[in-house]
C-alpha cells in the first residue's frame, strides 16, 4: 500500500533527528522535528503523481515508529565510569539524547536524558544500597561501596538554630525552603562536571566530613551532607568547576549566605556561611573564578565554608570529585 511506504519513509527521516531517534514513546512525536518531516513528506507525494493521496493514519505511524524505535534501542550502548560508592557518582556514554532508566529496584525508576552528546550522569545518595541504569535492552548494575560515617558533636548554638523557633524565623526558614526549591530545579545545557572538580578554599582544614552524623546542642538531626572547610573570614571562594549560578542570595536562616552553582544534568553544588557573595543568579562562572569570601553566617560557629552537592535529590560528597579524572 502506498500510503504505508509512505508512513515508512516518514518514520525513517524522523529516526534520523538525534532528539527523536533514541525516544522510546510507543506513539510518534508531535514536536517541531516530526511536523517539519511530515511537512516534507506529505509535499513529496502530492509531486507525485502516481502517490496515493491518502497519507498514513496515525495508527499506522505509531505501529511502524514502535517496531523501528524498539530495532534502534537494541543496539544502544551504555559504557560508565566513575566513583561507585556511596556519595559518588559515574559519567555516562551512550546515544545522544537517549532515554536512560536509572533506580535502585524496578518499582523505584526514574528517567534521565542524555544531552546531545550522549552523556549522562548518575549520582549515589549517602545511604544507596544499590542501583542500575538501562538504556534499551542495555542495562549496567552498579555495585556501590557502603561507608562508615562520623559523628559531629557541636555544642553551643543559639536555641533558635537548633529547635527553638519564633513565627518570625519559621517565616524565613518557609522562604528560604522556597528559594532554594527554586535553585535546585535549574536545568541548564553545560558540561562544567567533565572539568573535574577542584576544593573551592585552597588553604584549608577539613574540620566535617560529608555524611557525618550530627547532635546539635545534645539533639540528633539529620547528617551533615556537606564537607566543612575551616578558613580565616574572607578566604577566597573559588568555583570547583564550571557552571551557572541558580541561587546568590544573602539572607537565608540556617545558611546565612548561599550560593549554587548548576555545573549541567541537574548536578549543583552550593556555599553556606559565605561572608560576602559575588556573583549573581544567572551568571556563567569558570573553574577557579571566585564566587564569594569564607565567613560565619546563619548556623555556625566559626569561619568555614559548607561545601555540598546535590545531584536530582541525592547528596552527593562534593570531595570524592576532587578525585575524578576530567572528561573532555
Amino acid at each position: 500500500m502506498k500510503r504505508l511506504a509512505i508512513a515508512s519513509a516518514f518514520i525513517v527521516a524522523c529516526l534520523a533527528q538525534p532528539s527523536v531517534a533514541t525516544e522510546s514513546s510507543t506513539e510518534v512525536s508531535n514536536d517541531a522535528q516530526f511536523v517539519e518531516v511530515f511537512g516534507l513528506v506529505k509535499e513529496s507525494c502530492t509531486a507525485d503523481e502516481n502517490c496515493d493521496a491518502a497519507l498514513p493514519t496515525q495508527d499506522e505511524l505509531n505501529q511502524i515508529w514502535t517496531k523501528m524505535v524498539e530495532g534502534v534501542n537494541q543496539n544502544l550502548d551504555l559504557n560508565c565510569h566513575g566513583i561507585t560508592r556511596q556519595g559518588g557518582m559515574v559519567i555516562c556514554q551512550t546515544a545522544p539524547n537517549a532515554r536512560v532508566e536509572v533506580g535502585r529496584a524496578e518499582d523505584d525508576v526514574y528517567v534521565q536524558t542524555a544531552d546531545k552528546n550522549g552523556i549522562v550522569i548518575i549520582g549515589f545518595d549517602r545511604d544507596e544500597p544499590a542501583a542500575f541504569a538501562r538504556v534499551g535492552e542495555r542495562r549496567v548494575n552498579f555495585t556501590i561501596t557502603p561507608r562508615e560515617y562520623d559523628t559531629s558533636i557541636i555544642n553551643g548554638l543559639p536555641s533558635n538554630m537548633v529547635n527553638e523557633y519564633s513565627e518570625s524565623d519559621l517565616k524565613r526558614i518557609r522562604a528560604a525552603s522556597a528559594r532554594k526549591k527554586v535553585g535546585f530545579a535549574s536545568k541548564v545545557e553545560e558540561i562544567g562536571f567533565r572539568d573535574g572538580f577542584t576544593y573551592p578554599v585552597t588553604d584549608h582544614i577539613k574540620t566535617t566530613n560529608f555524611g557525618a552524623q550530627r547532635i546539635l546542642n545534645g539533639e540528633p538531626k539529620s547528617p551533615h551532607f556537606g564537607v566543612d572547610l575551616a578558613a580565616p573570614k574572607g578566604t577566597p571562594i573559588l568555583a570547583p568547576a564550571g557552571g551557572i549560578v541558580s541561587l546568590a542570595d544573602d539572607d537565608m536562616y540556617f545558611e546565612g549566605s548561599l550560593i549554587m552553582i548548576d555545573h549541567g544534568q541537574g548536578l549543583i553544588s552550593y556555599y553556606l556561611h559565605n561572608e560576602d557573595v559575588m556573583v549573581k543568579e544567572g551568571q556563567r562562572v569558570t573553574q577557579g573564578q571566585q564566587i564569594g569570601t569564607v565567613g560565619s553566617r546563619g548556623r555556625s560557629t566559626g569561619p568555614h565554608l559548607c561545601w555540598r552537592l546535590k545531584w536530582r535529590g541525592r547528596n552527593l560528597d562534593p570531595e570524592l570529585l576532587t578525585e575524578w579524572p576530567t572528561h573532555g
